[in-house]
């Protein structure tokens, strides 16, 4: 099987010639330091995309996806042409939705959540971003006409300016805020809730009209869960936030009916699986297992016949560790994960700074080999 081959196998439920391999993901960037050592350690001279400023990660390198054996290729959602973050005499930059952060580091902190103190009729007033600006479509019909043609990989598309419902009420609210108006500010909760969707319907209807006859999956971020327990109860999720995933993942396949939806959220969110299925994901990431109940074995057990399961590859333990626990690592999520297919092999989120060039080398490498069915 060529990659595209492969992949599709697996979103369709069939078995493939070996387990797919993705990276570069909206969920599983490379954050700068790590990828200029893994750059390095792989003898890429090339120059890369830098495609996005002020995040962790900003780095797009088609020639290091070549020498690992990639099997997707990515195309993001531009920002409105000519945009650029408003920065302050302070340090501080603002982005496109008006939250106001600062860099510590290499991290980033907000400092002013533009709705916190907002009432519902201060949300029409609000200068949402346009949708439809000049520019966010620019060049993406030929790069994905070009990746579709002149290659043979899967194609995953990204909205990658933006996080879902959940991160980017509570990223302009605040999450202590956010999370009460889901409880008790309803009204308000569904307001801002609606906005955000008729931002991401606007978003999705010009971009899927210039990528949508050549890609695979669409890739859709927010984050659920913590360590030990989702963020909100599987009750409060189905009540206030699946309907607008409903809406949302509903119109994408629609406009791409070929399309399936890759989810991401971090951390222990086994509880909200059932309701995200519902909703209409095609593919769960991460799976990160060391959080409480994302034990591999029984998602699998429970979920594999209804999803596909990205990601896996612990970044917190065993790609910070040797190159025989990234092996390890990966012969083992390869089994619990990709009994009779279902499973595409990433980092469960983005490699960290520190990590090893080896240990992501090993990584690929290893499922590579031992991936085979």
């Amino acid at each position: 099987m060529n990659h595209r081959e492969r992949v599709l196998a697996v979103l369709n439920k069939k078995i493939p010639d070996r387990v797919p391999l993705d990276l570069c993901n909206s969920s599983n960037f490379i954050n700068d330091p790590a990828y200029f050592a893994l750059k390095k350690y792989l003898n890429i001279k090339e120059d890369a995309i830098q495609f996005r400023k002020n995040f962790t990660a900003n780095y797009y390198d088609e020639n290091l996806l070549k020498a690992l054996d990639i099997d997707f290729r990515h195309v993001w959602l531009n920002p409105p042409k000519g945009y650029q973050n408003k920065t302050y005499p302070d340090g501080t930059f603002s982005d496109e939705w008006g939250v106001v952060y600062k860099l510590l580091g290499n991290e980033r902190a907000i400092v002013k959540y533009p709705l916190k103190d907002a009432s519902e009729s201060d949300l029409d007033k609000y200068p949402w971003p346009d949708p439809k600006a000049p520019g966010r479509t620019e060049g993406l019909a030929e790069r994905a006409r070009s990746l579709y043609e002149n290659t043979d990989c899967a194609i995953a598309a990204h909205a990658a300016h933006t996080y879902g419902f959940f991160d980017t009420a509570w990223i302009m609210r605040g999450f202590n805020d956010f999370l009460i108006d889901l409880m008790i500010n309803k009204s308000f909760a569904h307001k801002l809730l609606g906005k955000i969707l008729d931002i991401f319907l606007g978003l999705y209807d010009v971009y899927l009209d210039a990528v949508g006859p050549y890609i695979h999956t669409v890739t859709h971020c927010e984050d659920y869960g913590m360590q030990t327990a989702p963020f909100i109860s599987p009750a409060l999720y189905k009540e206030m936030i699946q309907p607008y995933h409903k809406e949302l993942f509903a119109f994408i396949k629609k406009k791409a009916p070929q399309v399936k939806i890759i989810f991401h959220s971090c951390g222990a969110v086994y509880p909200l699986i059932p309701y995200l299925i519902e909703a209409g994901i095609d593919v769960l990431n991460p799976i990160q297992h060391l959080a409480q109940g994302m034990d591999p074995v029984k998602i699998k057990k429970e979920f594999g016949s209804q999803i596909v399961f990205h990601g896996a590859i612990d970044i917190q333990q065993a790609l910070a560790g040797s190159v025989q626990d990234v092996e390890k690592e990966v012969k083992q999520m390869i089994d619990e994960l990709g009994q009779n297919g279902g499973y595409i092999v990433a980092p469960a989120n983005v490699v960290q700074g520190e990590t090893p060039p080896e240990n992501v080398v090993c990584l690929y490498r290893t499922a590579a080999e031992y991936g085979r069915y």
